[in-house]
């Protein structure tokens, strides 16, 4: 009966335990998903305050990713090493737009802007395969 019980615990904290964890990581997309789109609109209002706010939001949900579990889909290809190197390189770039945005290289920040969505968009294809 013991046995019973702590099999089905077993099976539903795993079952439920996996919800949680996608489910978190929907949040953590919904995050970037909006952290962009403040970037953007820091872009069209020429407001640096919002732009600030959406790569700092961008920083803090990017490292959010570290606790995904992405299974690997071809053998010689981590997929979990290479979001770990994009998420370093992304809040570098992140940084990059706000400076560049400060000094009044808007060109600049605005291509920084295009090469990070790129960067999402390519991890997307890669990690969704």
């Amino acid at each position: 009966m013991k046995k019973m019980l702590a099999i089905g615990v077993l099976a539903s904290s795993l079952v439920f335990g996996a919800g949680a964890s996608k489910a978190e990581q929907v949040i953590t997309m919904q995050g970037l998903e909006a952290a962009m789109g403040m970037i953007q609109k820091g872009f069209l209002r020429d407001n640096t305050a919002i732009l600030k706010m959406g790569t700092q939001s961008l920083k803090e949900n990017l490292h959010n990713i570290d606790s995904f579990v992405i299974e690997s889909s071809s053998e010689g290809f981590d997929p979990k090493t290479y979001a770990v190197v994009e998420v370093n390189a992304l809040s570098k770039v992140a940084e990059e737009i706000t400076k560049s945005f400060i000094d009044g290289d808007k060109a600049t920040a605005r291509t920084k802007f295009d090469k990070t969505l790129s960067r999402c968009i390519a991890c997307h294809n890669i990690i969704r395969k």
